[in-house]
């Protein structure tokens, strides 16, 4: 909730790239995105205006682009320093089974 527009979306296309096994390594990341401008102002508390206009800027400066449900991705380093990403609280590097896991007491 500290994050600002820009630092919210590119963060969740990151984590989203991320998940999806784009590794950052190739020129262009590209994958599928069913989510709407609305789901993405819902996953980021924004609303679908402010949503638009900071994937319209993101546009415009080259950094990712999105249509046909599909994301592309231009230039990683730049989305990733924008979303402040750092892929390590994600574990993808561990096994399911072995990764830290935060259960209830009793």
């Amino acid at each position: 909730g500290r994050r600002d527009a820009r630092t919210r979306i590119a963060h969740l296309l990151c984590e989203t790239a991320v998940r999806f096994k784009a590794d950052g390594r190739s020129a262009a990341i590209m994958f599928q995105f069913p989510l709407t401008q609305i789901h993405l102002a819902d996953a980021t508390g924004l609303t679908s205006v402010h949503v638009n206009r900071t994937l319209r800027a993101l546009r415009e400066e080259g950094v990712v682009s999105m249509s046909d449900r599909m994301v592309h991705i231009s230039r990683w380093d730049e989305l990733a320093r924008l979303g402040d990403f750092d892929a390590g609280y994600l574990q993808v590097d561990i096994k399911p089974e072995e990764r830290i896991r935060i259960l209830e007491a009793g």
